[in-house]
């Protein structure tokens, strides 16, 4: 990650001309696996503007489109390709079905607070929205948090680059903005989930689920083959004896 930012710091006055379709592609490749993050291209970004070396315009617009194309690429993969592994048994093994039915209903109730404090909080932003896409988020809800979100996250980031490439501030800025803003939001939503947590603890009733439909309708012939008990299958193929 350090050599990328640093190679574009180096790199960016040759690069001027192809700045937006660069950082457009360096942040769609997060949505493939490559692990890209978002602060590396944002800051070296708003550094470079700050210099006076690339576009003002074209380089936010491609930095906000670029982060939010980014995450729905990797959610529209997982969601799609990455469901069938629910019902895998090395899977069941960690997670049992009756405790991802609970995480589900946690994300439809409160997914996307949970999806707010990923965009703020770093090293949490991966995780969530793999989780997130496996346990079927709304489509509606996941766009408009990042979009809104991202009207945030994105400025802050390249605004900090921005102040570093006008030598307005220190080179660790960065570093010191994302945690403050870890902070605030990681306490904010710490404050508003301890007594749903205190209450959940307390309760004597069983932890609420979602709908089991939800996990059956996801089930594919060759899990459901895999995880029907040996021999069955040939039993149900076998013709029905006939008295001589």
């Amino acid at each position: 990650m350090e050599d990328l930012q640093a190679w574009l710091t180096a790199n960016g006055p040759a690069l001027s001309a192809w700045s937006p379709a660069l950082v457009l592609g360096l942040l769609l490749a997060s949505g493939i696996g490559i692990p890209i993050s978002e602060d590396v291209v944002n800051v070296p970004a708003g550094m470079l503007i700050g210099q006076g070396v690339w576009p003002l315009v074209p380089v936010v617009a491609a930095c906000y489109v670029g982060v939010i194309a980014g995450d729905v690429l990797w959610f529209f993969n997982v969601r799609t390709f990455g469901t069938p592994l629910l019902h895998r048994r090395w899977f069941k093994r960690f997670v049992h079905p009756k405790r991802l039915l609970q995480f589900k209903h946690q994300i439809d109730q409160r997914g996307a607070w949970v999806l707010v404090g990923a965009r703020f909080i770093p090293g949490t932003r991966s995780p969530v929205l793999t989780a997130s896409a496996l346990l079927h988020m709304p489509w509606r809800t996941f766009l408009l948090v990042e979009g809104i979100c991202c009207l945030f996250t994105v400025p802050m980031q390249m605004g900090v680059g921005y102040l570093i490439g006008r030598h307005l501030g220190p080179e660790d800025l960065a570093g010191t903005v994302t945690l403050l803003a870890a902070v605030i939001v990681g306490t904010m939503l710490l404050s508003a989930a301890i007594p749903a947590i205190v209450q959940a603890w307390r309760s004597k009733h069983p932890l609420p689920r979602a709908k089991s439909d939800w996990l059956r309708r996801f089930r594919t012939r060759r899990t459901a083959a895999a995880s029907a008990p040996r021999g069955s299958a040939k039993q149900q193929g076998d013709p029905p004896c006939v008295p001589s």
